[in-house]
């Protein structure tokens, strides 16, 4: 029991502290809670007091205007409608006093009228009042009616061409238009004529279905212009201008009959088909009356009978632009080959070549026009773009760029040698049993080139060696089995392992090792062994 008694006077003391807390904490939430509603509440009071404001100030507004135009209304009313009211009245009294006296129909109709018009007369000022206000009015649907007649109607020009009328337009755009018109339509401009004619215009009033559209006015204007032009057929031929015929229907009779041959020995066989052996082209449309010809005149222009002058001022006989030829189109395969593909391959040795890919032809089919002139084929031309049947396939070539001597690999040698010391002066000695190659003289220090591509095999200077006659030499590995060797030089421009290529300067002329004079001593040499230059290279 002695032991619970600090437990106790522990827990008090952590009430204790709570209720310290608690009371600061309480009355400043109460404080802020009284803060916020009162906040609140004046807040809805100012908005109270604004909206009954603003309402205020509405019923204030509205009494202000009808206050003003109330009476303005009012006395307007009273203007319009007294002198109806005074004329119903005065009818009502004319029934009334045609009743007491007991008169006819015919007569109380007279007394009544009689009675309207004196009212009307005595109160003529009520009448003019009311006008003051209906004339306006009536005024403004007079303007309403005027202005709707106005923009319902339409204003157009009349055309007059030549002296006769062509038609009604909306306005001169129509007739720019229709004359632009005209004149692209009109062939012959290199024959120089113009066509510059002016309409006259009168402003009128018509219907809108009256109005002439642009090609509507177009073949109008035509129609009345037969003096200066009229429908007739260009021939050209490869787009030169050769002559104008209004005889078109004779003219592509006269062109038919000269196709009709050949039409007759290949009728009924589709594949074939007969044209001119020139691009002849047959435009129809106006042309100027004073460029015309005849249609005999025109033949004897295309068959190279007459001289025709051309677009550019020179003058052309005797060429009969109306060969005919016929031109088959045919269908047939052939075989197609793929480009060799060579890829490079660093595990291999330089200058070999190993086939990985054998090549295997494909087949494609295409569509010809086989042109025949006088029974002679002179011409294939494709019609479209071949339809593959099988894919070529290619050879691919593994190449070797592995350089046994160091350094780098370039393109492979091209099999073919050049003459190794282009400014040479003779070669003194050829090969031989006794002797390997060719000694080509040369002044001392001239430069020897690489007869092909290749890598330096050997560089050397062959002193105390066994290759001790050769002097200062270059040996180049040309990777097709062919090797090349350039002995005596005075000075070696390149080193083992290097690439060169075919015409690089690699040593110059000199006479080092076993040697007589300057000179250039050149062997090729096939798998190792040596052999007669001249079978490979010759000066």
């Amino acid at each position: 029991m002695e032991a619970e008694a600090p437990r106790r006077g522990a827990g008090k003391k952590k009430r204790s502290l709570f209720r310290t807390l608690a009371r600061p904490l309480g009355r400043m939430f109460y404080s802020v809670g009284l803060q916020t509603e009162y906040f609140l509440l004046n807040v809805l009071r100012a908005v109270s007091d604004g909206l009954r404001w603003a309402a205020g100030g509405a019923r204030w507004m509205a009494a202000l205007v009808s206050g003003i135009l109330k009476p303005f209304f009012a006395a307007v009313w009273e203007d319009l409608s007294a002198p109806w009211r005074l004329l119903r009245i005065g009818l009502r009294n004319a029934r009334a006093l045609a009743r007491e006296e007991g008169q006819s129909v015919g007569s109380a109709a007279g007394v009544g009228l009689l009675y309207v018009l004196r009212g009307i007369l005595r109160n003529r000022h009520l009448v003019l009042g009311g006008l003051a206000y209906l004339l306006p009015v009536a005024a403004l649907g007079v303007l309403a009616v005027t202005v709707h007649v106005m923009l319902s109607s339409t204003f157009a020009l009349r055309v007059e061409f030549n002296g006769e009328f062509v038609g009604f337009i909306t306005d001169e755009s129509v007739y720019d238009a229709a004359h632009a018109d005209i004149l692209n339509r009109i062939y012959g401009a290199n024959t120089g004529e113009d066509w510059m004619e002016l309409p006259e215009y009168t402003l009128t009033m018509v219907d809108s279905a009256a109005l002439y559209s642009r090609s509507e006015l177009t073949d109008r204007i035509i129609q009345t212009s037969a003096s200066n032009f009229r429908e007739a057929t260009g021939v050209y031929v490869n787009s030169e201008m050769i002559g104008i015929t209004a005889d078109s229907l004779a003219l592509s009779r006269a062109l038919e009959a000269l196709r009709e041959p050949l039409l007759e020995e290949h009728r009924g066989d589709d594949s074939w088909r007969v044209e001119f052996q020139q691009q002849i082209e047959l435009q129809n449309g106006l042309y100027f009356t004073n460029t015309l010809i005849s249609l005999d005149e025109l033949l004897a222009r295309l068959h190279g009978e007459a001289p025709v002058t051309l677009s550019d001022g020179s003058e052309l006989s005797g060429w009969d632009m109306l060969g005919v030829q016929a031109v088959q189109n045919v269908t047939r395969t052939i075989e197609t080959h793929a480009e060799p593909q060579v890829v490079n391959d660093p595990a291999l040795e330089w200058g070999l070549d190993v086939i990985d890919q054998q090549a295997v032809p494909g087949l494609e089919e295409v569509n010809e026009d086989v042109v025949y002139v006088d029974g002679q084929e002179v011409q294939r031309i494709r019609t479209r773009e071949p339809v593959v049947l099988a894919e070529a396939v290619p050879q691919i070539t593994r190449h070797g760029t592995y350089n046994p001597y160091g350094g780098q690999a370039g393109d492979p040698a091209t099999g073919e040698f050049i003459w190794p010391v282009p400014h040479y002066r003779s070669v003194s000695r050829w090969a031989s049993r006794y002797h390997r190659g060719a000694d080509i003289t040369a002044t001392y220090g001239t430069t020897i080139v690489a007869a092909d591509n290749g890598v330096v095999e050997i560089a050397t200077d062959a002193r105390g060696t066994a290759l001790w006659s050769y002097g200062k030499f270059v040996k180049i590995d040309h990777g097709n089995g062919f090797a090349t060797l350039y002995g005596h030089c005075s000075e070696l421009l390149v080193e083992e392992g290097e690439y060169v290529v075919k015409g690089q300067p690699i040593a110059r002329v000199g006479s080092t090792g076993r040697s007589t004079g300057n000179h250039c001593h050149f062997e090729i040499q096939v798998n190792g062994q040596w052999t007669d230059t001249r079978q490979y290279v010759m000066p």
